[in-house]
């Protein structure tokens, strides 16, 4: 078998793991919990295919180690996001209220959308301090020395992909 159809297998049972079983796992209920099932996918994905490619596996060389790397973040991002949207978050909850004014024949109340809105920004800011990337203080967020890399790094991607703040 090459070492694509056995990266697209390893897809597949990834995928079937998770609906058979990881997603039962209270750990694996959460978006960390998500996110680190992926990340430890891709990085032993590419680290086999920099490994098949160093040692010429095959005729596996660059381009068959891109392949992997883009088709596992397509995956990965399409997952995060299915994931993230099954979850009734704040997308579907507005969406939801749309259809259920237009059902009514009146406007959008997205008043009700504000806590929603403000529990996820405070979870947000909550996983960022438990990372030690940012501190609040004087209800002023602020970046700690270990949040400056990935604030810049960040910052330097978006102008990369986005003209508009070039």
């Amino acid at each position: 078998m090459s070492v694509l159809a056995s990266f697209a297998a390893y897809l597949v049972a990834h995928f079937a793991a998770y609906v058979l079983v990881v997603r039962r796992l209270d750990t694996f209920r959460t978006e960390r919990g998500i996110f680190f099932y992926h990340i430890v996918s891709a990085i032993s994905a590419c680290l086999v295919a920099a490994i098949a490619a160093y040692i010429d596996l095959e005729g596996f060389g660059l381009e068959e180690f891109v392949i992997i790397f883009s088709v596992h973040g397509i995956y990965s991002l399409s997952f995060l996001e299915v994931w993230s949207l099954s979850q009734g978050g704040y997308s579907l909850s507005i969406l939801a209220e749309v259809e259920r004014a237009n059902s009514a024949g009146t406007d959008p109340d997205f008043s009700t959308l504000v806590n929603i809105g403000h529990s996820k920004q405070v979870d947000r800011i909550s996983g960022l301090d438990k990372l030690s990337l940012v501190n609040v203080s004087d209800s002023r967020l602020n970046l700690t020395p270990r949040g400056v890399l990935p604030a810049k790094l960040l910052y330097k991607l978006r102008r990369w992909v986005d003209p508009l703040h070039r």
